[in-house]
């Protein structure tokens, strides 16, 4: 155990979301820069691990369709800067003639508990946020996609306020890295569900950036997250890269 203090100071920051299980048809990939990024709203398949409620601003959108459209909306947000300019597709419209689309389906959604992770941490009470990805080159094909993969995340194993003001070597600087990161009993408790649908988005995002740099047509800013994690007593620790 004399290695915790260093593991929980490295843990402080490690809300993330991972890329796992990719694939690409190399014979579907983009000649030029595309012009158009697309997504539709994420969809929820029934009999998936989804647990959450229904958003106090607005209780007449079912959960679902928030999550849905909550990891689209954070890849348009991101889009211009990495991409393309991007545009929501609405489900069952019809796909257009050019540009990139992106399809996907949430297979495991939970918020966990707020109380949890802002009293104790590390783990408990923490959401987790699971999607599956299609990105179709339309100008090659709207029926078979370029790429596939997968995208799993989430709070993991950030310290609350037990693991910050509990008496130990390591109390220190893990106070120090939650006061760092902002995390304090507010931030900590509102790193939700909300937050794991947005680095979804994000990370589909740092994705298609950087097989487009890969080929030359982008200049590399970017990279996603990739699967990696680290098996401890107090649970599963993903690899800590940069945030894309």
């Amino acid at each position: 155990m004399k290695y915790l203090p260093l593991l929980l100071v490295l843990c402080a920051g490690c809300s993330s979301v991972s890329m796992v299980q990719e694939k690409e048809n190399v014979k579907l990939a983009p000649a030029k820069l595309p012009e158009k990024l697309w997504v539709r709203p994420f969809v929820v398949p029934r009999a998936v691990d989804f647990d959450v409620a229904r958003s106090v601003n607005n209780p007449e959108e079912s959960p679902e369709d928030r999550m849905g459209r909550e990891v689209a909306e954070a890849v348009i947000e991101r889009a211009p800067k990495l991409v393309a300019p991007g545009e929501i597709l609405p489900l069952g419209a019809k796909a257009p003639k050019t540009g990139l689309l992106i399809e996907g389906r949430i297979l495991r959604a939970r918020q966990g508990s707020r109380i949890l992770r802002t009293g104790i941490g590390f783990g408990f009470g923490g959401t987790k946020f699971e999607t599956t990805v299609r990105v179709y080159n339309l100008d090659r094909s709207s029926a078979e996609p370029w790429l596939r993969f997968e995208t799993t995340g989430g709070s993991n194993m950030e310290p609350g306020l037990v693991g910050a003001l509990v008496p130990s070597p390591a109390s220190v600087p893990i106070a120090v890295a939650v006061v760092g990161s902002a995390a304090t009993a507010g931030a900590i408790g509102t790193k939700g569900i909300t937050q794991d649908a947005t680095r979804t988005g994000r990370t589909i995002v740092a994705a298609i950036h950087e097989k487009l740099a890969k080929q030359g047509l982008l200049k590399k800013r970017a990279q996603p997250k990739r699967g990696g994690r680290l098996i401890t007593p107090a649970g599963e620790i993903p690899v800590v890269t940069l945030e894309p």
